[in-house]
């Protein structure tokens, strides 16, 4: 019987996650032909094929995906491994996947991490950024960093900061619209939703009783708080956004802040992993760095 070893099973797990042979293969500095022919090893060794292959695509199998998620269990079991050998070291090292929504993760994430990783050169990083819930176990995230009021869920939660959040609309709205000094007086005016949030969710719990008629107008709605910065700017509405997305549009007056004594709660800021008895050094030091930066 054909035998296949530990770098058959990594080229497997880096054509899945990079979805193409020739990323693959950049990847793990080798040539095409050579991921090529790991894959091939691994197939003929298992009697199943894992990956459909044609001119324009790769599709993984359900033997292919099902044998991914062993595959991943078993890597994170040698890196759990290596990582008790060296405990106690106040090193990094291997690759650390983190989540962060789009916004955030430029402004916010993205500036403190190289001076993470010089402190620890053997560590690589792959940030992922998109607005929408990652599901870490199955894209095999390490750390998410998510805003808001967490839910009950089997994950581990971190809180690292707090996301302040104001009202703000352009000159040229509240010239046309009238200027609002109540929260009750957001009534009948255009707001701009954050879309992962209901209206109700985002606006009702502010300013209405359950099950009351908000009267809003929401003539946008968008699952990126700078685009809906932008519109604000050109006067569509009000919007309801964190402060370090509108920080800018407000210092330099192209939006002005509303109600500033009726800001509701900040949001937490929290680091959330999937639920497991080992924490990887890699992921405990870099949890403790983002307490440091002070979000």
């Amino acid at each position: 019987m054909e035998q296949y070893d530990l770098t058959d099973l990594r080229a497997f797990i880096t054509v899945v996650e990079s979805g193409s042979f020739v990323r693959a293969a950049e990847q793990l500095e080798v040539s095409t032909a050579a991921v090529s022919r790991r894959i091939a090893t691994l197939e003929s060794a298992l009697g199943s094929q894992l990956i459909t292959r044609t001119t324009r695509r790769n599709d993984i199998t359900d033997a292919g995906r099902a044998f991914y998620a062993d595959a991943q269990a078993v890597f994170q079991l040698l890196d759990e491994a290596q990582e008790r050998v060296r405990q106690g070291q106040d090193t990094a090292s291997g690759t650390l996947r983190v989540a962060a929504p789009l916004s955030f993760g430029i402004q916010k994430v993205a500036p403190v991490l190289p001076p993470f990783m010089r402190r620890h050169p053997e560590l690589k990083v792959q940030l992922l950024l998109e607005d929408r819930t990652t599901d870490l176990h199955a894209e095999s995230i390490d750390v998410a960093l998510r805003i808001g009021f967490l839910r009950d869920s089997s994950l581990v939660a971190a809180r690292i900061g707090t996301v302040g959040r104001v009202f703000a609309a352009a000159p040229s709205y509240l010239r046309r619209a009238g200027k609002p000094k109540t929260l009750a007086a957001l009534r009948g005016h255009s707001v701009l939703n954050y879309s992962l949030l209901s209206v109700r969710e985002e606006w009702g719990r502010l300013i209405g009783d359950p099950g009351e008629q908000l009267d809003l107008k929401v003539p946008l709605a968008a699952n990126n708080a700078e685009a809906l910065a932008e519109c604000a700017v050109q006067g569509m509405g009000i919007v309801l956004l964190p402060q370090f997305v509108l920080a800018p549009a407000l210092a330099d007056g192209r939006l002005v802040q509303l109600l500033p004594d009726a800001s509701p709660e900040p949001f937490g800021l929290f680091a959330v992993r999937p639920s497991r008895q080992f924490t990887p050094a890699r992921l405990r030091l870099f949890i403790d760095y983002l307490r440091e930066c002070g979000f």
